[in-house]
This record gives structure tokens, sequence and C-alpha cells, in this order.
């Protein structure tokens, strides 16, 4: 047996002996990290009672009545993570004059990488600090929802317009 034989029959054995440990030694069990609301579950529990129901009954297909369920209209983005404001945020937009909207200007998406936030604003894409091409504003910050730019007039609100 050669040496390069030896290495990789060493490298199976040491496999093999951590996927036997993995396997016969009880874990720890690990919780989730984050819960889900108790209105979340409650209508989850009663979406599957109705296709066990119904699938018992024989008057639906369970894949028939998930397909409904998944093209009914969806109340938010489930894949965007809303994070709350601590109370001296809140505060600071709640003492603030309403921001007025800018009509010829759409944002479009946002990006998250990491800790830098991008807005997609006339399909080009910004982060705070960036000045836009056009009327002298500058992002002041973007969240999910809306980004603040800053011009000499004030502030202004660009909310998120959603596409279906």
């Amino acid at each position: 047996m050669t040496t390069r034989e030896k290495i990789i029959v060493g490298l199976m054995v040491l496999t093999v002996g951590y996927g036997a440990i993995e396997l016969l030694l009880p874990r720890a069990k690990v919780m989730p990290s984050t819960s889900l609301p108790a209105q979340s579950v409650e209508g989850l529990n009663a979406f599957i009672t109705k296709v066990a129901d119904a699938v018992k009954a024989g008057t639906a297909d369970a894949g028939t009545l998930a397909i409904q369920k998944a093209e009914a209209a969806w109340k938010q983005d489930p894949f965007m993570v809303i994070r709350k404001a601590t109370p001296q945020v809140a505060e600071r937009a709640a003492s603030k004059e309403p921001l007025r909207p800018v009509p010829n200007m759409t944002y479009s998406g946002f990006l998250e990488i990491g800790a830098k936030r991008l807005a997609i604003i006339n399909g080009m894409e910004y982060e705070a600090g960036d000045r836009l091409g056009t009327g002298g504003l500058t992002v002041k910050s973007v969240l999910p929802t809306k980004v603040i730019m800053t011009s000499s007039q004030g502030e202004i609100m660009l909310p998120l317009q959603e596409s279906e």
C-alpha cells in the first residue's frame, strides 16, 4: 500500500468514526431562537385541520387546498424582515412634521447585505449618503418600507412600491 492510499484510508476511518459518534451519541435538544406569534400558530393549526378534514371526507385534495392558500392575497411579504424601532427613534419620528412623497421617483426594491442597505430607486442602487442625479437629493436612510432623502426644501419620504 502506498503512502497516498494509507492517507486516504486513514481519512475514511476518521470520517466513519465521526459519523458513528454523531449517530450513536444523544445530542442536546436545541430550541429554535425565534417563536411564532400566537395568531400565526392558530391560523396555521386551523389551516392544517381544514386540510385534514377535507382529505378525510374525500371532498378535496391536500395539494389543491395548499395551492389555493398560497394563491390567496398575502398581508405582507413573508420574506421581508421588519425590525421594530427603538423608543427614541419612534419619538423622534412622531415629533417631526410628516414627510412629503416625491411624485416622479419609484422605490422598487430593498437589499440588505450584511450591514449595507441598498435601495433601488428608478432602477439604480443607492445607499445612505449617496446623491441622486436628479433634484439635488441625498439618501439619508434606507428602510425596508421607505427611503428618507434630504433636499434643500427638507426631508422627503419615498415609500416602497411593490409590484404584483
